[in-house]
């Protein structure tokens, strides 16, 4: 589970400075950047980005994953299931030779088949999802039903076979979920005080859409010699989905907006002054 500290301990000076600028005190200057913090987070956390490109990206992977891709739509991938819709009515044989399934023979000859443990016909929409989640390793989805075993004129695919309308169902499910990692982070930036506006402006609706208790945030602000803010995301495949050095990039780039942040307003003080 990634954690993330927003620490004053090597940044005294500068939020010592940013307080007084903004007629602040300490501990507020540090809740506010932690908020911005959030906002970077949320955005460096897949699916990258904070458009509608971003969320778009996050949904055809999940259908890659489930589906599969053809290779004429980038780099080909099989994907875990399969719909079946085909009948007997249809001219589709399914039917048990030994330990295996006949599903179906195309014009080449090729009698395709699978095996039992992959025909599941009958399979509910928690069953696709235990297969689904067994297919992470490490948070990445494996190549799964990526292999075809030939033997002779008959092909074996590696791909579950279930009931066309519950893949549908399903697939629809895991779409609307997209943004839930980074609702996270949205759900630490309501959590903090004092934060004038929206907590979550700069984060997309259809990320904070999602109601997620996965933020975690632990206020050391008022801490005079270590001010603090730590904010930890709990989502269970969190630390997957973003690297130590986005979170490293998302703090430089509030340290930068704080420090330009001063240099406008030390600009416009000496403008009225002079």
């Amino acid at each position: 589970m990634p954690k993330f500290k927003f620490t004053a301990t090597k940044l005294e000076n500068i939020l010592d400075d940013y307080a007084k600028i903004r007629e602040q005190t300490i501990p507020d200057a540090v809740v506010a950047n932690a908020r911005l913090l959030c906002v970077e987070l949320a955005r460096r956390t897949q699916p990258f980005g904070d458009d509608d490109s971003a969320k778009k990206k996050g949904e055809k992977a999940i259908t890659r994953d489930l589906r599969g891709r053809s290779s004429g739509s980038g780099v080909a991938r099989a994907g875990i299931f399969t719909g079946n819709t085909a009948t007997a009515e249809q001219g589709f044989a399914f039917y048990a030779t030994g330990p295996n399934v006949r599903l179906f023979i195309s014009k080449s000859g090729f009698a395709y088949g699978t095996d039992k443990t992959f025909y599941k016909p009958d399979a509910s929409k928690s069953e696709l999802r235990n297969i689904h989640k067994s297919k992470f390793t490490n948070g990445k989805m494996s190549s799964a039903g990526g292999r075809t075993r030939d033997v002779g004129r008959w092909k074996f695919i590696e791909k579950y076979i279930v009931n066309a309308n519950t893949l549908d169902s399903y697939v629809d499910d895991q779409i609307k979920k997209v943004g839930w990692a980074k609702a996270a982070w949205a759900a630490c930036a309501r959590e903090l005080r004092q934060v004038t506006g929206s907590a979550t402006r700069g984060i997309p609706r259809w990320v904070t859409r999602h109601d997620s208790i996965y933020g975690d945030v632990v206020d050391n602000s008022y801490n005079l010699k270590n001010p603090s803010v730590k904010l930890t995301n709990l989502t269970p495949y969190a630390s997957q989905v973003i690297s130590e050095g986005e979170k490293e990039s998302a703090k430089t780039v509030v340290i930068t907006k704080m420090i330009q942040q001063m240099k406008r307003i030390l600009k416009y003080r000496e403008t009225e002054i002079a």
